[in-house]
């Protein structure tokens, strides 16, 4: 198997949507996405000679995937990040105690994101935050290219 990139790993975990599937060639170290639907059009054997041409590939890179599922694995999808408690640590990380405690009070209760980030600008902490996220999603691509014997590249 060829090593993947776990720069790309990262992001896939970081910028799933729901209905997307992110998969990692084991053969080429690629990493595919491919829609819910399309692999479902595929399941239920629906004809999609109708479609768009990047539709039908679509539906082609499904049907690939369905008839070898063991070359491929599924990357970790957003629902198995934690967000908030990685904005909890990166706000715990912090030396000044005045942007700790503001930063820890505008997580609380509803709307906590945009409050958050809102607060990272004003302090300017903001590249530090997105440095520490970044890192964040590298070691759980790691961990989890380790976990599924995944040869990878820095």
């Amino acid at each position: 198997m060829n090593q993947v990139d776990i720069r790309e790993v990262a992001d896939a975990i970081e910028v799933q949507v729901e209905g997307d599937l992110a998969l990692v060639d084991k053969i080429d170290g690629k990493i595919v996405h491919v829609s819910d639907e399309a692999i479902g059009d595929v399941e239920e054997e629906e004809d999609f000679d109708h479609l768009l041409e990047w539709q039908r590939e679509e539906r082609h890179l499904a049907q690939h995937i369905l008839e070898n599922e063991t070359r491929y694995i599924q990357v970790p999808d957003c629902s198995e990040v934690d967000e908030y408690q990685m904005m909890e640590a990166f706000i715990n990380s912090l030396q000044d105690d005045q942007i700790h405690n503001d930063l820890l009070r505008a997580i609380r209760g509803k709307g906590a994101f945009r409050r958050f980030k809102d607060q990272i600008v004003t302090y300017g902490v903001g590249d530090q935050w997105y440095e520490y996220k970044d890192e964040q999603y590298r070691s759980l691509a790691i961990e989890w290219c380790e976990e599924n014997n995944i040869p990878y590249k820095k």
